[in-house]
């Protein structure tokens, strides 16, 4: 953190300049002032990261002061300064957001300890915020890529389904990116505060799903030596993601049909029914309806999981969208290497790929470019370069352009389809998009976009 930009208001004018001098000391950059009036004028000319005021000043209250730090930056941390220590101005100040509050007459070992801990406030609740953007960042659309109209149906009906909190079945080929989508869903819906807990049903052994998911209790089987939170619990408030949910059985399927329709469940060896509130999102590689014919799959569970269907294409059925592809995993394992030099590909290689068939889907094609940024040792990729596999494939059944192009043909399609959203508002494109207002008119500018063919009518 920078300089600490501190204000001390207290109409002692001996306590302020103590306070200055010391605090000064500590590494603060110190604003003081003896009045009420004084104190909103500092604090609406800039943000401070630390307040601390008196409780009784000639015009005004410390409480008010509180108030109005608080409505101008809510991470400022305001510390509070009584020469009348009660319970109840203590107790007053940190319901209404104080961080903490010393008494007269102020001693320098307590001032130093209070804003210490103030200032590890500030800095973790900016080290969350921070998280919090990295998590819209990885899991938010722009991990899902894809221009093409089946990917476009996909992001709308994604969109539209974070929306709601109702069960979702996603379905689609080994590598196409279930979990992104499911991880996009939850991460854009109101229980993007919770937990987002993946299960894998298909890598859990068939009799210890239902331990593993429910939890158990002590002494529940040979074995249990102690309590066990299952997944169902770690996913409370948020949302629980099972996937391979075809390769579960149908005694389990009885008890998760339970869990979805009651929000009810018990621990494996208790009595006691627990509680749930979660969303469950489901996915599958395997075709469902067979497995119900078959048995192998309970109808019942399968119409309570498939409220919001989401079917994935696989790679091959969007050719067009593997330039942009290409470019994306370019970039991101460019950016791991030791030189984080950006590595590009020559079209021979980006036709390899693009010939591809893909029986890995998404995955496949990030594996390889992974592979590729490794072992290339020029600025380029070459054919060469691409796992054996990718070599010597059959003429393109797409057309190609340089990955430039295909990045502007991309952004302009993907900036015309929000603003068709959202009737052309450039504002509301700007809020869909994350992207500030004034960007956004300057990208619609160069991608040569006329918003008035958009607009409601």
């Amino acid at each position: 953190m920078n300089m600490v930009r501190t204000l001390v208001i207290d109409d002692d004018i001996g306590v302020c300049r103590s306070l200055a001098a010391f605090l000064t000391q500590e590494g603060h950059d110190v604003t003081t002032g003896h009045r009420g009036d004084t104190a909103f004028a500092r604090i609406a000319e800039k943000e401070f990261d630390i307040v601390i005021t008196d409780l009784r000043l000639p015009d005004a209250s410390g409480l008010e002061i509180l108030t109005c730090a608080k409505n101008k930056n809510a991470s400022t941390q305001v510390i509070v300064i009584t020469g009348f220590a009660t319970i109840e101005t203590a107790v007053e100040a940190i319901k209404r957001g104080a961080y903490d509050y010393l008494t007269k007459p102020l001693s320098t070992d307590k001032v130093r300890i209070i804003t210490k801990r103030a200032l590890e406030k500030i800095a973790m609740t900016e080290e969350i915020a921070h998280l919090r953007q990295e998590l819209s960042q990885c899991f938010g659309f722009e991990n899902l890529i894809g221009k093409s109209q089946k990917m476009q149906e996909v992001f709308k009906i994604i969109r539209q389904t974070a929306e709601s909190d109702s069960s979702v079945l996603i379905t689609g080929e080994s590598g196409t990116g279930k979990e992104l989508v499911a991880r996009a869903i939850h991460y854009n819906s109101q229980r993007k505060g919770g937990r987002f807990v993946p299960v894998n049903c298909g890598a859990i052994a068939r009799e210890l799903i239902e331990a593993e998911l429910f939890g158990y209790v002590k002494g529940a089987f040979t074995g249990a030596n102690r309590d066990k939170t299952g997944f169902l619990e770690l996913a409370s408030g948020g949302s629980l993601f099972l996937d391979e949910i075809g390769e579960t059985t149908p005694d389990f399927q009885v008890k998760l049909l339970r869990v979805i329709q009651e929000g009810e469940f018990n621990k494996v060896g208790s009595p006691h029914l627990s509680t749930i509130n979660i969303r469950v999102i489901a996915a599958s590689n395997r075709n469902i309806e067979k497995a119900i014919a078959d048995g192998s799959f309970r109808e019942d569970l399968y119409y309570r999981l498939n409220v919001i269907s989401i079917k994935i294409p696989p790679l091959r059925q969007r050719r067009e969208d593997i330039p942009i592809l290409v470019l994306h995993f370019l970039d991101k394992y460019s950016k791991k290497r030791p030189d984080r030099k950006q590595k590009e590909i020559t079209p021979q290689a980006l036709e390899a790929l693009m010939n591809h068939d893909y029986p890995g889907n998404v995955r496949e094609l990030e594996n390889a470019i992974e592979y590729a940024v490794a072992f290339a040792r020029g600025s380029e990729i070459t054919q060469n370069d691409l796992p054996a596999n990718f070599r010597g494939a059959i003429p393109p059944t797409v057309h190609l352009k340089p990955l430039k192009a295909a990045r502007l043909e991309f952004e302009r399609s993907l900036v015309a389809a929000a603003l068709q959203e959202c009737g052309g508002n450039v504002s509301r494109t700007a809020r869909l998009l994350d992207m500030h207002r004034q960007s956004l008119q300057q990208k619609i500018k160069e991608l040569g976009i006329n918003t008035d063919d958009l607009k409601d009518e």
